[in-house]
């Protein structure tokens, strides 16, 4: 529609009432009034913090009246006056509570980071307590004496998202909500709210969420804090970034007595198992209650999932070498305890994280290069699983192509990368940050995914407050041992 068009439409719209309805749509966005209320915030080591719960009601779409969602979070108030503009923190995922994020270890991050300002802990949308839809009523399973593959495993769970959709919808649940367009409109409606500026930390998907606000909201952000960089068109991940990993992995394993004493060459022990796999799946008699056993088969793209999966962070990688070490003697009790520990997890099918990355576009280009390194990769297609087909099962629409396409600002970012982490790794923070006209990057040697990018070192949360309080950054490179196989 041009703007001729646009305004004839306008001008033709039936009733008073109508046309004041749309102009409100259209109007510039007015900041909201939080809801403030005193808050205990609960440690889980026992600690208790004075903070505050607010809550704000943003419209569940933008492009339309109607409903509202209720965004809750916690704000953890500045140690010290005077402090700069309040800080949001975008958790990863998508579908990770921002509220809950602190109660533990990373609790060390935000009581540093409350010298630098206020600490807001964000549910996103449809997460923790800022109106998450209910799990679907029949959990997904799959058959657990068939060998899966990328086709069936992908057919199974296709087939339980139309079930759990029919059912959300029935209960008045509109999908559509949940999108990376809406979340960050969130974000700066929380911004204004709080008083016009905000300064973000995100990690993971919270990076991926925080080049959206960037993008249509630039403006309202003062600085960025990018740990484990997930850039607009990163949600396809590219299968040999995890055979890079594994590869630096297994060198380091090739240091550590305890390691090496288990697996020498981890990759050629990955490599060996999946190829035996291949040509057979393995069975596995699983104790069950009373006595009896169930059958639990196997297959390669089970065991590229669960490697893949425990390679990206540092906590589940050093399982690995066990874990490989049993299977060459024929003992596969502990790849299928992780493979049915993954199936549980994906079982649930929470709304909010399927039908967010569901909408996420991804390039025509992206997604070549995708299929054309999973034909090289030992891991395939695996390390984007599930893999399935979200969208139409979902009946989610897809974002616009304009949401993968890179984006320029002039908002200073610090990129945080871990050379061990496969699910976001550094080559994605050098590729985006090229857009930035100010950034820098520091390359954690020997950190993987999530806590490692951020309490691997203390020098890091030191380096991430001097960016907050306007320092000039450089591109840095330190070692981190978080590495423990005993």
């Amino acid at each position: 529609m041009n703007k001729i068009t646009y305004w004839l439409h306008i001008r033709c719209l039936a009733g008073s009432a109508a046309l004041l309805a749309f102009l409100a749509l259209a109007a510039p966005a007015q900041a909201q009034e939080i809801t403030w209320a005193p808050y205990a915030y609960e440690l889980r080591s026992g600690e208790s913090v004075a903070a505050e719960m607010g809550v704000l009601a943003v419209p569940a779409h933008r492009d339309r009246a109607g409903a509202s969602i209720n965004l809750h979070f916690v704000r953890i108030p500045a140690a010290r006056a005077n402090s700069g503009a309040p800080i949001i923190y975008l958790a990863g995922g998508p579908g990770s509570s921002g509220i809950d994020a602190g109660r533990g270890d990373r609790w060390a991050l935000f009581d540093a980071l409350r010298q630098e300002g206020d600490v807001i802990l964000l549910d996103q949308r449809g997460v923790g307590l800022s109106d998450a839809s209910p799990d679907c009523s029949t959990p997904w399973s799959f058959p657990s004496d068939q060998a899966s593959t990328e086709t069936s495993f992908n057919a199974s769970l296709e087939a339980a998202a139309v079930l759990c959709a029919s059912e959300w919808r029935a209960a008045g649940i509109d999908l559509s909500v949940y999108n990376t367009a809406e979340n960050a409109a969130d974000v700066a409606d929380l911004a204004r709210a709080l008083g016009g500026r905000a300064r973000l930390v995100g990690i993971s998907y919270g990076t991926f969420l925080a080049f959206a606000v960037l993008r249509d909201h630039g403006d309202l952000i003062e600085r960025v804090v990018l740990a484990g960089t997930e850039g607009p068109d990163h949600t396809l991940k590219l299968p040999t970034q995890a055979d890079d990993v594994l590869r630096r992995f297994s060198e380091r394993i090739g240091h550590d007595p305890v390691a090496s004493g288990l697996t020498p060459n981890l990759r050629r022990s990955v490599e060996t198992t999946i190829a035996r796999l291949d040509r057979a799946p393995m069975m596995v008699e699983i104790p069950g209650e009373g006595g009896a056993t169930s059958t639990f088969v196997i297959s390669k793209y089970d065991v590229q999932i669960v490697t893949a999966f425990l390679l990206a962070s540092s906590n589940n990688s050093v399982r690995l070498p066990a874990l490989y070490a049993a299977m060459e003697q024929g003992d596969y009790s502990g790849m299928a305890r992780s493979v049915m520990f993954l199936r549980r997890f994906l079982a649930s099918l929470p709304a909010m994280p399927l039908a967010t990355d569901a909408a996420s576009p991804v390039s025509a280009a992206r997604q070549r290069q995708a299929g054309r390194l999973a034909r090289r990769s030992i891991f395939e297609n695996a390390v984007n699983a599930p893999s399935a087909d979200f969208a139409d099962a979902l009946g989610v629409p897809e974002l616009s192509a304009r949401w993968h396409e890179r984006l320029r600002t002039s908002v200073p970012a610090y990129f945080i990368s871990g050379d061990l982490d496969s699910r976001t790794p550094p080559g994605n923070a050098e590729e985006v940050r090229r857009g930035f006209r100010s950034s820098a990057h520091l390359l954690l040697s020997g950190a993987g995914h999530d806590n490692d990018l951020f309490l691997s070192s203390p020098l890091i949360v030191e380096r991430i407050g001097a960016f907050l309080r306007g320092e000039e950054m450089q591109d840095e490179r330190i070692g981190v041992d978080v590495l423990d196989f005993d």
